[in-house]
């Protein structure tokens, strides 16, 4: 079975939120969306209570063929068997998270600069999300911004998925997409969005249309 992997709109959850949703409210409203691959992310809650609300995203995806990838954590992910991890710089190796999760692990890895992506080529991972490609206030600790061009650069030197993150709002998509980025990842202007489901119909209306285009 091919593995899993990011559709154009890769949303990541986020609490708090204007909806007040926690994260299994959020990975609802995703999935009635229509999405089928995303991604959940705390860096503050406890781990049981986080630990708990997975265990409900992982039934609500399975119910519905969606997946889902854990943010930073490989225990939390193993855990509860959710479908992987995405890893950052400071985190876990790829290649120790696919010793802990298997072969049947989808595994994605941020990289924020040239050489880092170019190190990433060469780990164990299913896709590569570059960036920030915009300016962005979601991580005060944001590397410098790296633009489209650099966006271009990486996507013609890979055959993997390339996720764009960083900045990224409803009319910045298109550009990253033609850029040769199968995705972008997207935290702020969804779970910010006073209608996040309006939001996610924008770009996924958006997505379609590039795709007539070309």
């Amino acid at each position: 079975m091919p593995k899993p992997l990011p559709g154009p709109l890769y949303p990541i959850s986020h609490c708090p939120n204007p909806q007040g949703w926690d994260h299994v409210a959020f990975s609802d409203c995703l999935i009635r969306c229509g999405i089928r691959f995303f991604q959940v992310r705390d860096k503050t809650l406890p781990d049981g209570h986080l630990y708990r609300q997975l265990v409900k995203i992982r039934f609500l995806c399975r119910e519905a063929g969606a997946c889902f990838v854990v943010n930073d954590r490989v225990d939390l992910a193993l855990a509860v068997e959710a479908d992987g991890v995405h890893l950052g710089q400071d985190d876990l190796p790829a290649a120790a998270a696919r010793r802990l999760l298997g072969e049947g692990a989808v595994i994605g890895l941020s990289t924020h600069n040239w050489d880092q992506f170019r190190r990433g080529l060469e780990e164990p991972v299913h896709y590569l999300a570059l960036g920030p490609v915009f300016p962005t206030h979601t991580k005060e600790d944001a590397a410098p911004v790296l633009g489209l061009e650099l966006l271009r650069r990486a996507s013609r030197s890979t055959d993997l998925p390339l996720v764009a993150i960083g900045g990224i709002s409803v009319e910045k998509a298109p550009g990253a997409w033609q850029s040769g980025a199968r995705s972008v990842a997207v935290i702020s202007d969804v779970a910010g969005a006073e209608s996040p489901e309006r939001r996610i119909q924008a770009y996924l209306e958006r997505s379609r249309v590039r795709v007539r285009a070309t």
